[in-house]
């Protein structure tokens, strides 16, 4: 979570650094930026646990069996969120 509180206070701290004509901030750059974040780190989750159900499958135990808090855990060390 800390790494999606910097990257968000980047954009928000940006958009206040350089407000536009009549000194009007640029929210809709603002908003465009952290939809694309939002969208990557999305996609970045869904390849992890693609790659976490397969490794899971390669080493002969079903991922449905996999607790979620223990999926969640290795999700945050290997993503470092």
């Amino acid at each position: 979570m800390d790494k999606d509180r910097k990257v968000i206070c980047k954009i928000i701290s940006h958009m206040l650094d350089n407000p536009g004509e009549c000194e009007i901030y640029p929210t809709s750059t603002a908003y465009t930026r952290l939809e694309h974040y939002i969208d990557g780190v999305r996609a970045e989750a869904i390849g992890w646990m693609h790659a976490e159900a397969c490794v899971t499958l390669d080493k002969g135990d079903d991922p449905r069996l996999t607790e979620v808090p223990d999926i969640l855990e290795r999700a945050k060390k290997d993503l470092a969120i």
